[in-house]
């Protein structure tokens, strides 16, 4: 978890980490090295931290507590060689996990919309292209609705008339036969099944028109927007 945050905290302040994956106590030590050639090949560098009153001090060497608190390496002059930022606390990094999140949510959708935006562009010269496409594709629907419908009317009329037989048998007190009753509960299965299946086909088209609807808005919005010139 804490090396998550420190890759996460030196992400956020565009400094790729080299330390990533090393505990505290080498850090420490791999950063006295480090200052120690920075002293012997230019001026005297130091490290600047926060103490635990919470003031800033040059140091010639830092400890685990002020390495989680961050640092910087700096030259007496005020020249600053390298800064290291604070590791998160459990809070920061849930913080700034859902941060992330969000921005990355957010440039997913932009990216969507833009790509939305250049598709209909792309096969739309008018609006009137994209209203005449919806209406093919509407009437499409209400083609196998249609067929459908009729299907359903023959169907109830089979079941009908399988049940009267079936009801003319009984009043003679004679048992209805077993093709008969096989008969009705396979066309009431059948009737069931293309009352689901109408249900379903009429929802799509209604998605279809409602899509149409959105994409007719938001083209007649593009049109509408200036053209830039180019050189």
């Amino acid at each position: 978890m804490a090396r998550m945050k420190l890759l996460i905290a030196n992400n956020r302040f565009h400094q790729p980490s080299q330390w990533a994956g090393l505990t505290t106590l080498t850090l420490v030590l791999i950063m006295a090295l480090t200052l120690s050639n920075i002293s012997h090949s230019q001026e005297p560098a130091y490290y600047r931290v926060i103490n635990e009153r919470g003031t800033v001090e040059l140091k010639s060497s830092v400890t685990p507590a002020e390495v989680k608190r961050g640092y910087a390496i700096v030259t007496l002059g005020g020249h600053i060689i390298k800064e290291v930022p604070a590791e998160l606390n459990d809070e920061e990094y849930a913080l700034l996990s859902d941060e992330l999140k969000a921005r990355e949510l957010k440039t997913q959708q932009e990216n969507d919309s833009r790509e939305q935006n250049e598709s209909l562009l792309l096969r739309y010269s008018s609006v009137e292209d994209l209203t005449a496409e919806r209406n093919r594709k509407l009437a499409g629907f209400d083609v196998r609705i249609s067929i459908l419908r009729s299907n359903m009317m023959s169907l109830k009329d089979q079941v009908e008339r399988q049940q009267s037989r079936a009801a003319d048998i009984e009043r003679t007190g004679r048992e209805v036969p077993l093709v008969i009753r096989n008969n009705i509960e396979e066309l009431e299965q059948k009737l069931n099944e293309a009352n689901a299946s109408l249900k379903s086909m009429q929802e799509e088209k209604d998605t279809v028109a409602q899509r149409y609807a959105l994409d007719i808005t938001r083209f007649s919005q593009l049109m509408k927007q200036p053209v830039k010139a180019t050189d």
